[in-house]
């Protein structure tokens, strides 16, 4: 027995050994376990609609490692300017529109062409740019209003402004709060639109007429809604979106929608050159794409930017407002121009 028992131990040995490298061969072919399956999504969205979105991506994408890193637009732009190609950075989502066109502008092809995606379920308003090249697809419209506390402007026996107009009276010194347009696409978008509405000459009296007003020039565009709603201005310039969800959420709080029009800002989606074909980076791209992007412009930002554009899920946001024919909205050098003339 003694001199068969150890070539027999062998030979189950060997076996357990095979079978074990098997094991071993099957699992490493496996798509499981977020194994380096990673892709990374820079953006400028908002909290809530990072959270939506990491959420349903999760779930849909349960063995791929899904980063989205919020930045502010300003530092978005920068941070895709400086790293090019080469950085961590595979999805861009809610990059302003005209920081967009200043990135290709110095480089054409860092952007993953985008021609072969259906950008007929757009509607003809948004699409100011496909004339010239496929290189974003915009993600979403963001117009402007006030949001108002209005317990605070009862207790100074101040009646609530209705217009860009009555901004201006020195009655609501010190009251106002608005983006930098430095900074923030909101803030930009507010200056772009007076500037367009008044012309260039009365649009600059605008705001040095404003200025007295402003308590502060904020670096975001939405920390003026959430001083008003913390009671540390009165009056603030901010996100339509944002401004009828704090006035919904809030008591005291009313959102003012100008009738001369409002200001508004598209921002982009697309991803990096060379990217396209690492792990699950264009399957989470056609994800936000087809799937995601519409029910979240009905949850967040439901101004229209699809031919068939879903049902705001907000409630009492306006059905509908004037739009300002906004000037350059895709022309990086007249924003810029406008920026070196900010004095503030």
């Amino acid at each position: 027995m003694k001199k068969y028992w150890i070539p027999m131990l062998l030979v189950i040995c060997c076996l357990a050994s095979l079978l074990a490298g098997c094991g071993s061969q099957n699992r490493a072919e496996s798509p499981s376990a977020k194994s380096g399956d990673r892709v990374v999504i820079y953006t400028a969205a908002e909290d809530e609609r990072i959270a939506y979105l990491q959420a349903e991506l999760d779930k849909k994408f349960p063995d791929t490692e899904i980063v989205i890193q919020s930045l502010g637009t300003g530092q978005l732009l920068s941070k895709l300017q400086a790293e090019g190609a080469n950085g961590d950075c595979d999805i861009f989502y809610d990059l302003e529109v005209v920081n967009a066109e200043i990135i290709l502008n110095a480089s054409p092809d860092l952007f993953v062409d985008l021609s072969d995606y259906d950008f007929s379920v757009y509607d003809s308003s948004v699409t100011g740019y496909t004339d010239r090249h496929h290189k974003y697809a915009v993600n979403g419209k963001t117009a402007g209003a006030f949001l108002v506390n209005v317990g605070m402007l009862e207790e100074k026996g101040l009646p609530i402004p209705g217009s860009y107009e009555d901004m201006l009276k020195p009655e609501y010194a010190g009251l106002i709060s608005m983006p930098s347009p430095k900074s923030s696409g909101t803030g930009y978008s507010y200056y772009n639109g007076m500037i367009t509405m008044l012309g260039e000459e009365a649009g600059m009296k605008y705001f040095e007429a404003l200025n007295p007003n402003i308590k502060e020039y904020t670096t975001s565009g939405s920390a003026p809604a959430k001083a008003a709603v913390r009671g540390d201005v009165a009056i603030a310039y901010g996100l339509l979106w944002q401004c009828v969800n704090y006035a919904n959420e809030n008591e005291g709080m009313r959102v003012v929608v100008p009738d001369q029009g409002l200001a508004f800002d598209l921002f982009t989606m697309g991803m990096i050159s060379g990217h396209e074909t690492r792990g699950s980076v264009k399957a989470v791209f056609d994800c936000l794409y087809y799937e995601l992007n519409k029910p979240q412009c009905a949850l967040f930002n439901p101004d229209k930017i699809y031919a068939d554009m879903p049902a705001s899920e907000i409630a009492n946001y306006p059905a509908s407002y004037t739009e300002i024919t906004m000037k350059g909205l895709f022309d990086f050098q007249y924003k810029q121009d406008l920026l070196d003339r900010w004095p503030y």
